[in-house]
């Protein structure tokens, strides 16, 4: 009972073959140009990649329908925002911040913007091939697509909302415990319990969510 009491996450954190980890994330390249980025052969390659011209649905963003952005920089956000793509990628970077988003675009752009590429969790530059699209989208799955990395998002939130390290540190035990026992009904219940804010229960769902995602749930 006293090992159960001081699990922590990192105690249920199990690998995931990278070849698994291909056919569960789902990513969207969102690129004004639709030559330049080479979806179909990564699909040869085995993953699971949508495709926009420009920003469709931004809820569907905000909601964590990809796990992975490929988002272009210019020409596809204009009517969301003023800065294009980099006000789409601050903005999901605050709503979510374990969500996975790779900066790509072929134009270079004032030292007042670097903030922006500092956000992304990685970046391409066009024109791109497959090998290296590979390797970055890889590297992004075995480092980010991970029961830790959620988790880190998940407390980023937290601490937003002011909730105390000792409350944040019970939640981390109540979930590894139901995370143990395979239990994702309570892992989503035991998240859901933090706050009464609607707005921010349904932005930690949405890591729960995740969550229950890599263990194949």
């Amino acid at each position: 009972m006293g090992f159960l009491k001081s699990l922590r996450i990192v105690d249920v954190t199990k690998p995931v073959p990278l070849e698994e980890i291909r056919k569960r994330a789902k990513i969207i390249v969102i690129d004004d140009d639709p030559h330049s980025f080479p979806c179909e052969l990564l699909r040869k390659e085995g993953y699971t990649i949508e495709s926009w011209q420009k920003v469709e649905s931004l809820s569907r963003l905000e909601k964590g329908d990809f796990d992975i952005i490929i988002l272009d920089i210019g020409g596809v956000a204009g009517e969301y925002s003023p800065q294009d793509g980099l006000g789409v990628l601050e903005h999901l970077k605050k709503y979510n911040p374990s969500q996975i988003i790779v900066a790509f675009s072929g134009q270079t752009f004032d030292l007042g913007k670097t903030r922006f590429w500092k956000m992304a969790d990685d970046s391409l530059s066009k024109p791109v091939d497959v090998i290296k699209c590979k390797e970055v989208i890889d590297h992004l799955l075995q480092e980010k697509f991970t029961l830790a990395h959620y988790w880190e998002g998940l407390i980023s939130i937290l601490r937003s909302e002011g909730i105390s390290d000792a409350d944040m540190e019970k939640l981390e035990r109540r979930v590894a415990k139901a995370i143990k026992k395979g239990d994702k009904k309570e892992v989503m219940s035991t998240i859901n319990s933090v706050t009464e804010k609607a707005e921010i229960a349904g932005r930690l769902l949405l890591i729960a969510e995740k969550i229950a995602t890599l263990f194949g749930w």
